[in-house]
């Protein structure tokens, strides 16, 4: 017995390790949605919000926007994406923030951009 227990330890990582890789990112917490990530009062986020009421950008591009300034789930939500997409974290992180379900958009003009070629 003693002799197959770092077996079964072994295998028991390994399948550990392969449900992890495989694990649905809605299970680990990160949903495939797009969001929009705005703080109250950025001048960024409103310049994003601003092309998207002029340009219709909500009726052509599903999204959900979520405020992190003030909402602590959205706020770790946003940090949990960010580490996802593995953006710098040595400033800190910013909004606006642009997630597609599977890839991370930073910053008004990057998030703009974006926009203009889904319009």
């Amino acid at each position: 017995m003693k002799k197959a227990l770092p077996y079964i330890i072994t295998i028991a990582i390994v399948i550990f390790a392969i449900w992890l890789i495989f694990l649905p990112s809605k299970v680990a917490g990160i949903p495939k949605e797009s969001i929009l990530f705005v703080g109250e009062g950025c001048p960024h986020c409103k310049i994003v919000e601003d092309f998207i009421s002029a340009n219709g950008v909500n009726k052509k591009i599903q999204f959900t926007t979520k405020e992190v300034w003030n909402n602590q789930d959205n706020a770790l939500l946003m940090t949990n994406i960010w580490k996802q997409c593995g953006l710098n974290t040595k400033n800190g992180m910013g909004v606006p923030l642009y997630w597609d379900g599977t890839n991370c958009f930073s910053g008004q003009d990057e998030i703009i951009n974006l926009f203009k070629t889904k319009i």
